[in-house]
């Protein structure tokens, strides 16, 4: 029996999908309001994958220039951080628009899919590079990145588990 043995340092990658709406607490609104505690759900969600596993790093496609949620989870736990968004000079040179998401219909499926991809392929450079050495790893991106996602950690990591945030019970949309 030919047995090989797997010395990838890395074991368990969790991909968090989310609307992008819940990463960060609305200023200026009580944290007794129902939409900050819907992001406190999810910041004890968050805190609660760090302290059951021994995540090293999280990894986030995030706003650039604001402190999210998981950022906040990542320097409380003293854990490595990486914001893993495409920077808007290197959009602009990949010619990926601001929302191309959520683009008109004048937009064809086709030119949406080029984008998503050249997307996803900086944020897997990103990723791969910030998970270097690590154990555990949490990955948090919009619901429509997760399969591209897993997939590149598939290749670094023993397990990786998948889960969309806003399938959760106590995700309620309506309080974005």
């Amino acid at each position: 029996m030919d047995a090989t043995l797997d010395l990838r340092p890395c074991q368990l990658a969790i991909v968090l999908g989310v609307d992008h709406k819940i990463q960060y607490f609305i200023d200026g609104v009580a944290p007794s309001d129902p939409c900050n505690t819907l992001r406190l759900r999810y910041l004890d969600f968050a805190r609660d994958l760090t302290r059951r596993y021994p995540v090293d790093v999280i990894c986030e496609e995030a706003k650039l220039g604001e402190e999210s949620i998981a950022e906040t989870v990542a320097d409380r736990e003293a854990l490595r951080y990486r914001n893993i968004e495409v920077p808007m000079q290197r959009r602009a040179e990949l010619g990926i628009p601001l929302a191309y998401d959520v683009l008109s219909l004048e937009v064809s499926p086709e030119q949406k899919a080029k984008w998503n991809a050249l997307h996803e392929s900086y944020m897997i450079d990103e990723l791969l590079e910030a998970i270097a050495g690590a154990r555990a790893a949490v990955v948090i991106c919009g619901v429509i990145h997760i399969p591209a996602l897993a997939e590149a950690l598939r290749t670094k990591f023993t397990r990786v588990e998948e889960y969309d945030v806003t399938a959760m019970p106590w995700f309620d949309r309506s309080l974005l």
